[in-house]
């Protein structure tokens, strides 16, 4: 692996790489949405298991990122890992909007407990080594392997969906047991400490820290419009896609291209960001984001498959640029913190926005709500203009 050329000794590195190709192999993503509607029988019923999950993981998201400096990052990983399996468990029951809402919470509160926990883990991995000048390029790979596995999942979900609705849920039991044995092999890293243990004195300190940072202030800002809006549009897109008549059997490809180019545009994302530089790498991409979507919402067939997967390679750039500027400002001891907090403001953005735009698509098309939600974000690469770029 390329990075033994970096010196980088810790088995955490390869480990969490394992992790997360693994773990993203959920074989029922590409058909989520259509799992619940087959059961909830609206888009607004569908819409409203995401948004309460989004709230959930907005009530849980800055406690969680807290438990993790004060408690230690490798435990936080492991119970996340937990949940996920009781989790999934409730959704393979489904057939109500009880054991869907269940889900919905398991599976919130392990997205929140990893959520800033990664990359936090990540930075002080190599922290610990002198070695934080990559992290851009460590985190930009991992973040790569997630989708690589939904790829390999989705095309494998696609074809399980033939079957049933429920197939592409049962086996994914199989890859999430083997992510939850891994994370006993990864190790703490050594990070500054609190002496307290105090949740609410840590949240609080780390809510300081971004109000009185103005770098900060417009991550959170706009990490809360690209959450609300894109995420609202990601979640409901099996919808849209029925909409346009394109046959279940693709939606496991779509999804494929999707985490695909969203892994290459995480890989490429050191490079890229450092030919071009971090802050007009963020403006580019998310001005190009939402024009290439309005384009695909007029297209069909081959050009529409195309023309929606594309901008995952945007997606996959931004990211590992966002956290380098979230990290840079933040000291070891509030990391997870206000990372969490960042993620709790975009998350808050999902909850207030996806039961409205299902309920938009609904009275109009799921189009036209595609097609509002990608003028809005055009907001993005404004706001970025006012991010200063550091060494």
């Amino acid at each position: 692996m390329r990075f033994n050329k970096l010196g980088i000794k810790s088995k955490n590195i390869p480990i969490i790489f394992l992790t997360e190709v693994i773990g993203g192999m959920l074989f029922f993503l590409p058909i989520l949405a259509l799992y619940f509607e087959e059961s909830l029988f609206s888009i607004t019923n569908v819409a409203i298991i995401f948004s309460i999950e989004s709230i959930c993981i907005v009530l849980l998201e800055m406690p969680t990122g807290a438990i993790a400096d004060l408690f230690g990052r490798k435990k936080t990983i492991i119970f996340a890992h937990v949940f996920t399996l009781i989790a999934l468990v409730f959704l393979a029951i489904g057939g109500s909007m009880t054991f869907f809402i269940l889900y919905a919470f398991f599976n919130a509160v392990a997205r929140s407990l990893t959520s800033g926990t990664y990359s936090a883990f990540v930075y002080d991995t190599l922290k610990s080594e002198d070695k934080e000048k990559y992290f851009k390029k460590v985190f930009g790979t991992l973040l790569a392997f997630w989708p690589l596995g939904a790829s390999i999942g989705g095309i494998i979900g696609g074809h399980l969906a033939k079957i049933s609705l429920t197939m592409p849920v049962l086996v994914t039991f199989i890859p999430i047991g083997i992510a939850f044995i891994l994370t006993f092999f990864l190790e703490e890293p050594d990070y500054e400490k609190e002496e307290h243990k105090n949740i609410g004195k840590q949240i609080i300190d780390g809510s300081k820290i971004i109000i009185h940072n103005k770098q900060l202030i417009i991550l959170v800002l706009t990490g809360f419009v690209m959450m609300a809006l894109g995420e609202s549009v990601h979640l409901l897109s099996p919808l849209f896609f029925k909409f346009k008549e394109i046959p279940i059997v693709y939606f496991g490809y779509i999804t494929a291209l999707t985490f695909g180019f969203s892994s290459l545009g995480h890989y490429l994302s050191h490079d890229v960001s450092e030919r071009w530089g971090n802050k007009a790498t963020l403006v580019t991409i998310s001005f190009l984001s939402p024009l290439v979507i309005l384009l695909a919402t007029i297209t069909s067939g081959i050009s529409l498959i195309l023309l929606w997967t594309i901008p995952s390679i945007f997606y996959g750039l931004k990211n590992p640029i966002i956290d380098q500027f979230l990290n840079f400002e933040v000291t070891s001891s509030k990391r997870a913190t206000v990372l969490s907090i960042n993620n709790f403001v975009g998350q808050l953005g999902v909850a207030i926005v996806v039961a409205f735009y299902g309920y938009f698509a609904e009275i109009f098309t799921i189009t036209t709500a595609v097609q509002l939600s990608a003028v809005l974000v055009l907001i993005v690469p404004v706001m970025f203009l006012f991010l200063q770029e550091k060494k």
